[in-house]
């Protein structure tokens, strides 16, 4: 509402009495209180100094009146506190709205406040649900792992399940896994942008290499062979003696008792060696898994005495080279060899010493033959072996060589040096026969003959 708008109906009114007074109808006074209404309204439209002035004016018009006969001083009186009191009390209801409103917007704006704060929080609760099931999914991905290493049954294979792993979960620039044999460090293969690498104690380090896998051994040791994570701006030194090229590393332990592995991982985050940490135990359970599934396997095929196969694998491995000679047109030849007078040395020195000395003849007659070649365990004293590819002519010299290998030096077991001698059977395929069980008698027959002619010597079929 204008201030001109209410100035301009008091005067109106204020005409409009004198207009009627002048009609001499007697409505003067009715037109007078007409103007508190307007005294009620005018405090929403005008300062105070424009009420006051609107105020004087009024008052100055009742005099008028008052001197013209018109109005008495009483009339006056209660008409300007009439006036008065319908704008004080204007004032008094705006003042209270304009405090009501004030109350009012203060409460919204503590409880916007309030709201605000809430909705902050909330953000931060979900951003941090977000996170946490960003974690979760990422954790899901890592227990994805001990599904893949739930088949596998092979070393070689769990360290490319393992290596594929890390290179599709895990920034890095390069992993390696050492593998140690009864504690002490046995060779470590690595996996790196550059591709596999694989170094042997006592083999040799190639130039490739510019870890320092004993360093890096040593420090394990120091450190407990427990987990850590270091960072090159803390530890430069370390970085420099174990030859670690990237700005992080990091080595888990994955044996569950004494250590049979350790992880190595160059060029991972503070992050990813967390996220690795909580499936590491599983890892290492997976590990020894296999390492028993191996040793199974090996204790399978392998007599525990001598080191060499059993008579069991060694005819199924003979069935097969059978099979492949048949279909390839191929010649291999089948040796028995016996221990002359094992039996005396076992009643002569005991059956430990005689154990000793069936380890040291199976040694010596490993080291004597090629890597395609087979030895097994045949029997008590017996060994049998396959020369793949090789001619009776061939397969006696072969034979000799097994032969001389045994005589050559007196085996010591134990406190004990004894003098030890073989002889040695031959068959050949398929002029000596053309089945497994054919070959083996043909072999046994040539040696029995090697025996009846004075032992310690090679007989062909």
């Amino acid at each position: 509402m204008r201030p001109v708008f209410v100035f301009a109906v008091n005067a109106l009114l204020l005409s409009l009495s004198w207009l009627f007074h002048r009609f001499a109808h007697g409505d003067e006074y009715l037109i007078l209180f007409v103007i508190p209404l307007v005294c009620i309204i005018a405090p929403y439209a005008l300062t105070i100094r424009a009420m006051i002035f609107l105020l004087s004016g009024n008052l100055m018009f009742l005099v008028f009146y008052s001197m013209t006969g018109i109005l008495n001083p009483v009339d006056v009186v209660v008409l300007m506190s009439l006036f008065l009191a319908s704008s004080g009390i204007s004032y008094m209801v705006m003042l209270l709205g304009i405090a009501f409103e004030r109350y009012n917007r203060s409460r919204i704006v503590t409880a916007e406040r309030k709201y605000n704060h809430i909705m902050r929080g909330l953000e931060k609760i979900e951003r941090k649900g977000r996170n946490v099931e960003r974690e979760m999914a990422r954790i899901s991905r890592l227990y994805e792992i001990t599904k893949q290493l739930g088949s596998v049954l092979k070393f070689d294979d769990l360290m490319d399940t393992l290596f594929d792993f890390l290179k599709d979960n895990f920034q890095f620039e390069t992993a390696h896994l050492l593998i140690f044999n009864k504690g002490e460090f046995s060779h470590s293969v690595s996996r790196g942008v550059s591709g596999d690498r694989e170094y042997r104690e006592g083999a040799g380090e190639a130039e490739e290499h510019v870890v320092d896998f004993k360093v890096m051994v040593n420090y394990l040791r120091e450190k407990g062979f427990k987990p850590f994570y270091m960072e090159r701006r803390s530890d430069e030194e370390i970085f420099n003696r174990i030859g670690v090229s990237a700005d992080t590393f990091s080595a888990f332990p994955l044996f569950v008792k004494s250590i049979s592995a350790v992880l190595a991982i160059e060029g991972t985050t503070r992050q990813g060696y967390n996220r690795f940490s909580i499936i590491a135990p599983q890892i290492a359970l997976e590990l020894r898994k296999v390492e028993l599934y191996e040793q199974v396997e090996k204790l399978s095929i392998f007599d525990g005495l001598t080191g060499v196969y059993l008579r069991r694998y060694f005819m199924e491995r003979l069935e097969e080279e059978v099979d492949r000679a048949r279909r390839l047109d191929l010649t291999f030849s089948v040796g028995m060899i016996d221990i002359d007078h094992f039996k005396e040395c076992n009643d002569r020195y005991g059956h430990l010493v005689g154990d000793g000395v069936l380890k040291e003849v199976a040694e010596r007659l490993k080291l004597s033959v090629r890597e395609v070649d087979m030895i097994a365990r045949y029997g008590g004293e017996e060994f049998c072996v396959i020369l793949p590819e090789t001619t009776k002519d061939l397969a006696l010299v072969v034979a000799e060589r097994l032969r001389k290998s045994v005589e050559i030096g007196a085996v010591k077991a134990f406190d004990e040096k004894i003098n030890i001698t073989v002889s040695a059977g031959i068959a050949t395929y398929p002029a000596d026969g053309k089945n497994a069980s054919s070959l083996i008698e043909a072999a046994d027959t040539a040696l029995y003959k090697a025996k009846r002619k004075g032992r310690n010597m090679v007989v062909t079929a």
